[in-house]
């Protein structure tokens, strides 16, 4: 096990090239610049010990023919999944709510508490700043944004300074300050008086800079626990001979991970009933309660986890690469031949600017950067498919306060969304999948991305097509989400039509991430994976910075349009996805026929043989062990 005394961090890659330019990666690696003493790579990332014997490593017959099962997992990893659990939970039963709470103002005729009155065929929601549509697209938008964006900042704080456990720590205790303000701005007199705006603000934000801190660091930290690292040879009780692949053990580990992130996600379910029928304090209650194990569980867990000490991060130098990139290439050159040449120490020596640029890498570390770049540029595509998943902006949320809710909570219709994943992960992976292999079809990574695309773009055309009859037939016409007072208020449509594209965005995600998130890990070196959870990130900050930049036109009378141009605009770029990025399922075949090597194959768990080397994401350059398993992000969700 790991010390858990902290090292001295090291920046990054700034050891490699200390004597000469020429330093080659594996001559970095013998140095031990990104390794502080004590600490070490897994077996899997270490050629000298795959490509050496030991005991029950399989042959190559072995590895074509023998079946794979996970190895035992530890206790400790299903230990850290619950604090992913009771996390998700606290954030999630809070985060659905943050529309309906700026939105609406107090209910007529409610109890004070923000729950409107609990009579037959009223169809209010619940509400307490009245702040309006706008202000409240901004709120949302603005704190998914941070939760999204920050982790780039925090995910290198714990690989150069702090370390994970004490990143995490930091972000619980913050998560606690938010949901104890939280639950004050659901006061009674508070929200009488029109004061409880600056308590809820603060926690909400207070709340997006904890999530960022937690984030980034709780799936590698699980990952560090697992123990079997190299593939081995056992007999099972029956007689079998197996193969205990860490890859199976990984992809174990990461579904009961997922799984228990969607379980906490529907905690917003009590939340949202809890403010239509009890009021705001008991829905900002319950994730506190949710919160309160956090800080006992990590007190438990600190002196029996696998910890790294940090040892730098190789982030600060790719920010440097591309700036002498765009200095001395210019945004012209990008996608361009030469390009990256710009930023390679041999190139800078050759051009006597040794004074001008000073390089703390190596050529091969400059070409691992181009090679990411190209890996996860499938990514880009992505902002539309959340948008068109969800709905840009806060639109679903006001969407769903111009229907008939008869008894529903607004909110609580969101939760479709992790529920069809649920669903359908099984139905896929073990269901359709398996039956097009069985049947000699070839669905690859880039078809099934294309799937997903297209079948977001349809979620929002449904969004859009409701909205449209909701106007048409809402007592206040297009301003039927403007706390419409005539009549009921609302449009006699049920609000369980938003099941259909609610549902139809999630199954979308299972077809998206999963196999987009193998081909970026299997083809991107294995150096590199923290710019890959790094370029992640900021493409879904994006979904929320153009939900924010648009906030003054995310409501009536626009919604309807709100709905329909990303619906479009997502249709034409699927399209333009496929053609661009065809060519991949065709190499990704090549690979999985290519007899014993079954490198970079990608199923439905999305880590089978992409956690080690292969032959499409070798690197002779390694980053400290405190970021060898930065596999994350699988689901935005997370």
């Amino acid at each position: 096990m790991a010390t858990l005394t902290e090292k001295p961090p090291l920046e990054g890659a700034d050891v490699a090239q200390k004597s000469s330019t020429n330093t080659t990666g594996s001559d970095v690696e013998k140095t031990g610049g990104h390794t502080p003493p004590g600490d070490s790579h897994p077996a899997y990332l270490n050629p000298a010990v795959m490509d050496d014997w030991y005991e029950g490593k399989p042959t190559e017959e072995e590895l074509a023919t023998l079946r794979r099962v996970p190895g035992n997992v530890p206790i400790i990893a299903y230990l850290i999944c619950i604090v992913e659990f009771c996390e998700r939970a606290s954030y999630y039963g809070v985060q659905p709510l943050i529309s309906n709470y700026v939105n609406r103002s107090l209910p007529r005729g409610g109890n004070g508490w923000g729950a409107p009155p609990n009579t037959p065929g009223d169809q209010q929601t619940g509400g307490a700043l009245g702040l309006g549509t706008v202000v409240a697209n901004a709120v949302t938008q603005s704190f998914s944004m941070l939760a999204y964006a920050l982790p780039l900042f925090f995910g290198w704080l714990a690989d150069a300074k702090w370390g994970r456990f004490k990143v995490i720590c930091w972000g619980v205790g913050v998560f606690g300050v938010a949901h104890v303000l939280m639950v004050a701005a659901g006061s009674k007199n508070l929200l009488a008086n029109g004061t409880a705006k600056a308590p809820y603000f603060l926690s909400v934000y207070i709340l997006a800079f904890g999530a960022a801190m937690f984030k980034p660091n709780i799936s590698p930290l699980l990952l560090d626990q697992v123990t079997n690292t190299v593939p081995t040879v056992i007999t099972l009780a029956n007689g079998e001979r197996v193969i205990q692949d860490p890859e199976s053990t990984t992809e174990r580990v990461m579904l009961w991970f997922y799984l228990l992130i969607n379980v906490g996600g529907f905690m917003g379910v009590a939340t949202a009933y809890s403010e239509k029928y009890v009021g705001w304090w008991l829905a900002f209650l319950i994730p506190l309660i949710l919160y309160l194990p956090l800080p006992l569980l990590l007190w438990f867990l600190y002196k029996r986890l696998i910890l790294h000490p940090p040892g730098g991060s190789d982030l600060p130098n790719v920010f440097r690469i591309l700036g002498i990139c765009f200095r001395r290439g210019g945004i012209r050159m990008i996608g361009r031949h030469g390009f990256w040449e710009n930023a390679k120490p041999s190139n800078i020596r050759a051009a006597g600017l040794e004074g001008v640029y000073k390089t703390r890498w190596n050529d091969q570390f400059v070409d691992d950067v181009r090679r990411t770049f190209q890996a996860t540029g499938i990514f880009c595509f992505f902002p539309i498919q959340y948008i068109n998943d969800n709905g840009i902006g806060a639109a679903a949320s006001f969407l769903s306060t111009m229907l008939e809710s008869n008894g529903v909570p607004n909110d609580v219709i969101s939760n479709i969304n992790p529920l069809s994943i649920i669903i359908f992960a099984p139905i896929l992976n073990y269901g359709l999948y398996p039956a097009l292999r069985k049947a000699g079809i070839h669905y690859g990574p880039i078809a099934r991305i294309t799937t997903g695309l297209l079948m977001s773009s349809c979620a929002g055309a449904g969004y859009a097509i409701l909205n449209h009859y909701a106007y048409e037939q809402s007592p206040c016409g297009e301003y039927g989400s403007s706390d419409c007072q005539i009549g009921s208020g609302v449009a006699p449509i049920t609000i369980w039509y938003m099941v259909l594209p609610y549902a139809i965005g999630g199954i979308s995600e299972l077809f998206v991430n999963v196999p987009a998130y193998g081909i970026a890990y299997s083809r991107a070196p294995v150096n590199m994976r923290g710019l890959v959870s790094a370029i992640n990130l900021f493409n879904t900050a994006i979904a929320y910075i153009i939900g924010l930049a648009c906030s003054s036109v995310i409501t009536d009378p626009h919604l309807t349009w709100d709905f329909g141009g990303p619906a479009i605009a997502g249709g034409i770029l699927a399209v333009v996805f496929y053609f661009t990025f065809r060519h991949i399922d065709k190499e990704e075949y090549v690979l999985q026929t290519g007899g014993a090597s079954k490198d970079a194959q990608v199923d439905m768990a999305g880590t089978r043989n992409i956690v080690g080397e292969n032959e499409t994401n070798k690197s002779t350059n390694r980053p400290a062990p405190i970021a060898d398993n930065e596999e994350m992000m699988i689901s935005q969700k997370q």
